[in-house]
């Protein structure tokens, strides 16, 4: 596992071994994200489908790859916090690797957080649809509820009692 120290100064045994780690924890929070945009996919056809099982499962797997991502997050800190000194310890591939990586993780987190607005803002509106539907039903109600008050005494209509 990195540490910090071995990050800020490089003072490790051998930094080789810490660059390696490092990329190697870039690569999986890429694929990481590239599966979380995965789950995105998915999700958005399940918003749009009205499918509330599958979508619940899919949610909680999703929950599942974030805790994941902040697992490999959390021991990527100290390298973000150090980027620019650690960086320049990269040899010119593992360089140009990380950044293609963090191109593309940053292109990944954008598309899951459009795609996660565009569900948010349906799901919106279908709130309240359902909101004004059921203010619909109580209005209803409430007329059937003053025009069952309005019955003669047995039971018939005002109207068909006279």
């Amino acid at each position: 596992m990195i540490t910090e120290l071995e990050i800020v100064g490089m003072t490790a045994e051998n930094p080789l071994d810490c660059s390696v780690e490092v990329v190697g924890l870039l690569r999986k929070q890429a694929s990481l994200f590239s599966r979380l945009e995965g789950f995105a996919r998915r999700q958005r056809i399940l918003v749009v489908q009205e499918d509330t099982r599958p979508l619940l499962a899919l949610l909680a797997e999703r929950q599942k790859l974030s805790l994941e991502l902040a697992r490999v997050s959390q021991r990527l800190a100290p390298v973000r916090e150090n980027w620019n000194s650690f960086r320049k310890s990269l040899t010119v591939v593992e360089r140009d690797e990380a950044a293609g990586l963090l191109d593309e993780i940053r292109e990944s987190l954008s598309r899951v957080i459009e795609s996660d607005e565009q569900d948010a803002r349906s799901l919106g509106v279908r709130k309240q649809m359902v909101r004004q539907s059921l203010q619909a039903s109580q209005a209803k109600g409430a007329a059937v509820g003053a025009y069952r008050a309005n019955l003669a005494p047995s039971g018939r209509r005002l109207d068909e009692a006279l």
